[in-house]
């Protein structure tokens, strides 16, 4: 016996999926949830700010020369979470996580496309399917409104879009049909999937991945910004989540961007550029007055995004009875510091919790904290018990931000690529485990023969294959190493492995063990830890 139609919908394959299921699922699902009355005067708004590719020094609040006043204020305002980690540290599987609230591996993308015998391969593939029931879609059955703006990267749009950058010149109307049809696709795929019943100021994905004429791949986040304040607008009455995904400071170098014209957007030209923040001129002007580079101007833009929205808050006077997170999907490539990997330079990223009046101002949370935690915290917000049948992998942070709890979990689990890992306390250990036909062909003499993502280690970038991306392998002298242990309270840039030394066989045998138990609750094999 079934006991909801999200329990039956997960259990179809996306091979087997049709219209008319899906069709099926949502009015179940909404059926499933009818009659219930709600209250809506108490219940706070939500909103959840996600960056793309920041690090800690992008923002002044975690000791970056930047100019971010805006954030910096929420930041004083509120919590600042200085043990906050991607769990899955890229685009795809951090968004997952964070719109789920279940550790990427749980995906039902990753169970259509690897067999359970075998590790599941993670980087850009954790798609949300029909079935993968979302934060959005249980706020919504509670009587909130849902809306999301900025960048989705959670479908296959390169499976499904045309290619417009095929035309004849960013000016033909071809051009323009083919950009709207994607981008008319990709609205109605994430109203149908996700549970947002408001989607505007769209980005399937990165901006070289959207199929657009290279003149119109530019970040407009002013563009972003303005369907946030509309959704703020059209719903002062009742309650919201609301859900700010920018496309910023992930490359292309938005310097350019800022410089290119404003109407530019994936859905075509705008009739008039955006009003709704500081002009881009003047983010520069403010920059070089504060004596910084210009490649800063990129946070200062974000900062004032977020300016906007928290005045537009304010004239609608609910700041008093809204959550504000912030926070990264990882931690950025530039400047090099280990991108999608479980090294700290990858996942450790910065986080803040705003809400008037629940949270203590100047508030440092020191506990650990992940992506996977943030749904399980708007629950708690909202007041809200999710239905038995929704898995929930975090746990809330409320009680470490309102300070009644130094800590609300022990440990993590970490995935990417075909790495799996554990955080706890100062300690972190790291498995590599590959499919069994990579592992065939590894020996004792050419243990460095394929790097974390499974590929041919070498220095061949032209053809598609790398000794490590992003060049981890420089920064992390263990990358290759199938074991690491790390004691981050000493070694903070994980140079010395400990895996090997004798002092810590407990520790890492423990870490390992628990590994093992994270590991028993998911789908895949991930060699000896999962038989």
């Amino acid at each position: 016996m079934v006991n909801s139609p999200w329990k039956f919908c997960s259990a179809l394959s996306r091979k087997l999926w049709t219209q008319k299921m899906s069709l099926w699922c949502f009015i179940s699902a909404v059926v499933f949830s009818a009659g219930i009355a709600f209250g809506q005067t108490e219940r706070p708004n939500i909103i959840v700010i996600y960056t793309d590719d920041m690090n800690m020094e992008d923002l002044g609040a975690f000791g970056g020369e930047v100019l971010t006043p805006n954030i910096d204020a929420l930041v004083a305002e509120g919590a600042k979470l200085v043990n906050y980690y991607a769990a899955a540290p890229v685009c795809t599987p951090s968004r997952y996580g964070l719109l789920t609230g279940r550790y990427a591996s749980r995906s039902l993308a990753l169970q259509v496309d690897y067999p359970a015998t075998g590790p599941a391969f993670l980087r850009w593939n954790t798609h949300i399917l029909p079935g993968d029931q979302t934060v959005a879609h249980i706020l919504k059955a509670q009587g909130y409104v849902t809306g999301m703006v900025g960048k989705y990267h959670n479908i296959d749009n390169e499976a499904m879009q045309e290619y417009c950058d095929e035309l004849d010149g960013e000016s033909n109307p071809d051009v323009m049909r083919c950009i709207q049809k994607n981008y008319i696709m990709l609205q109605d795929h994430i109203k149908r999937i996700t549970g947002f019943e408001y989607a505007e100021s769209l980005y399937a994905n990165n901006l070289h991945a959207l199929g657009l004429p290279k003149a119109l791949r530019f970040h407009n986040m002013e563009w972003v910004t303005q369907g946030a304040l509309n959704f703020l607008e059209q719903h002062r009455s009742e309650p919201y989540f609301l859900y700010v995904a920018t496309t910023i400071p992930h490359g292309p170098p938005p310097v350019a961007s800022m410089k290119a014209d404003p109407r530019i957007t994936p859905m075509g030209y705008l009739e008039n550029p955006p009003d709704v923040q500081p002009e881009r001129e003047s983010v520069f002007q403010r920059v070089s007055a504060a004596g910084l580079p210009e490649e800063a101007a990129v946070y200062t833009w974000l900062d004032d995004a977020v300016g906007a929205i928290r005045d537009k808050l304010k004239e609608t006077g609910l700041a008093e009875n809204t959550l504000i997170i912030l926070a990264s999907d990882h931690s950025g490539a530039f400047g090099g510091r280990g991108k999608m990997t479980l090294y700290e330079g990858g996942i450790h990223t910065p986080a803040l919790m705003w809400w008037p009046g629940k949270i203590p101002a100047n508030s440092v949370v020191d506990g650990l904290a992940a992506n996977v935690d943030i749904v399980p915290t708007i629950f708690d917000a909202a007041g809200i018990s999710p239905p038995e049948y929704y898995v929930v992998d975090g746990v809330s942070l409320l009680p470490m931000a309102t300070g009644q709890q130094e800590q609300v979990r022990e440990d993590l689990f970490l995935e990417i690529t075909y790495t799996r890992g554990i955080l706890s306390g100062s300690w972190k250990y790291v498995a590599i485990r590959f499919p069994d036909y990579i592992e065939n062909q590894i020996t004792p003499e050419n243990t460095e023969a394929f790097n974390q993502e499974g590929l041919a280690a070498t220095e061949d970038v032209i053809h598609g294959t790398m000794r490590s991306r992003y060049n981890a392998h420089e920064l992390y002298p263990g990358y290759f190493d199938r074991d690491q242990l790390y004691n981050l309270a000493t070694d903070k840039r994980e140079q010395r492995n400990l895996a090997s030394d004798p002092q810590y066989a407990d520790t890492l045998k423990s870490l390992q063990n628990k590994l093992s138990e994270y590991l028993a609750k998911f789908p895949h094999r991930f060699g000896e830890f999962k038989e």
